[in-house]
């Protein structure tokens, strides 16, 4: 077989069954000046790790079920790309050394090279790149790229301050626990492609993450209101980079956004409304919260359970990370997604 492209042969995303709704973990008056959490953002629920489930536990649950849907040998896969913001145990130690994808092939018994990837919540979008690459360049045939986001520290490291002093702390509430994994294969026809990736640096102190003062986990400080202005106002000029035009846009049948929150995705529909007229192919989620980079595959699960997929379908992935970085990437959906 000749091989002259790359597809997306499986994925899947795993959501602990602990689920916290948005009452219960951010109640009224939690916000300054009595904002309502829920009616700000839209989010109904997000999802937490279980007693013993961290950042590995996660990418493990994902990529067990993304193996088995894509068809691939696990004797067959060449290459794990970990791509997660937290790399962290459910004791809130770091798996940096040796890097976290080893410790994903080493439970997943993969015999496969092993790196990690860095890039905030455009992590896995630039690991499929990374294969893609790789795939086409003739050294692998197959890549595990996943990710396992155990955010939720920074959301009660949020909670434990005062928000009216402490505002750059509110978008940490929006987020969630969750794994996810790609399966991306060779084959005889091109069915992925990738746009390309830009960074505006001047953006880069608008959201960081950083180890907690005087307790375990994470904190993440945004300026939550400073970066979605930034991402919007240079939404369309990449939209027109990259697409066409309003013949391929709409030739996606699922466009999905990095879920930060709904409110913010419906803003970014809107972008392109102006551009190419109303879609009603933009999709979004309220159960999972903010869950870093595996957020597309929490909406591609959710497709996928409410009988929403189909073979030959394709999708755009709009992925966003701070930094200010964007990157978008189209694929059509494998033979069998029905069934999975």
């Amino acid at each position: 077989m000749c091989r002259l492209g790359t597809e997306i042969s499986g994925f899947a995303c795993y959501l602990p069954p602990n689920i916290k709704s948005s009452e219960e973990t951010v109640p009224f008056g939690t916000l300054p000046r009595g904002i309502d959490f829920k009616r700000l953002t839209r989010i109904e629920s997000h999802h937490e790790v279980l007693e013993g489930q961290g950042s590995l536990e996660l990418a493990v649950e994902a990529s067990k079920q993304a193996i088995e849907r894509s068809g691939v040998s696990k004797d067959d896969i060449d290459l794990v790309i970990s791509c997660s913001v937290t790399k962290m145990s459910y004791e809130f130690e770091n798996l940096i050394e040796p890097c976290l994808a080893s410790h994903i092939g080493a439970a997943l018994g993969l015999n496969a090279q092993t790196f990690d990837v860095a890039n905030a919540c455009l992590g896995m979008v630039t690991g499929l790149m990374i294969a893609d690459r790789r795939i086409k360049a003739g050294k692998i045939r197959h890549a595990l790229v996943v990710s396992g986001e155990f955010l939720t520290g920074a959301l009660y490291e949020a909670l434990s301050k005062n928000l009216l002093f402490n505002p750059k702390s509110i978008a940490s509430l929006t987020i969630g626990d969750a794994g996810a994994a790609y399966v991306i294969s060779s084959c005889d026809e091109e069915r992925t492609k990738f746009f390309e990736p830009i960074t505006l640096a001047q953006h880069s102190q608008l959201c960081i993450g950083d180890a907690a003062v005087g307790r375990p986990g994470p904190s993440m400080r945004t300026a939550g209101k400073k970066i979605q202005t930034a991402a919007l106002e240079n939404l369309g000029s990449y939209f027109m980079r990259g697409l066409s035009g309003k013949d391929e846009w709409d030739s996606h049948h699922h466009i999905i956004s990095h879920q930060t929150t709904p409110r913010a995705v419906e803003k970014g529909a809107m972008i392109a409304a102006k551009l190419w007229g109303q879609s009603d192919a933009v999709r979004s989620v309220s159960h999972t919260g903010n869950t870093a980079s595996t957020s597309h595959a929490a909406v591609l699960e959710s497709l996928h359970e409410n009988g929403k997929l189909a073979a030959g379908q394709r999708v755009y992935l709009m992925a966003f990370g701070s930094g200010l970085s964007f990157m978008g990437v189209s694929f059509y959906l494998p033979e069998g997604v029905e069934d999975w």
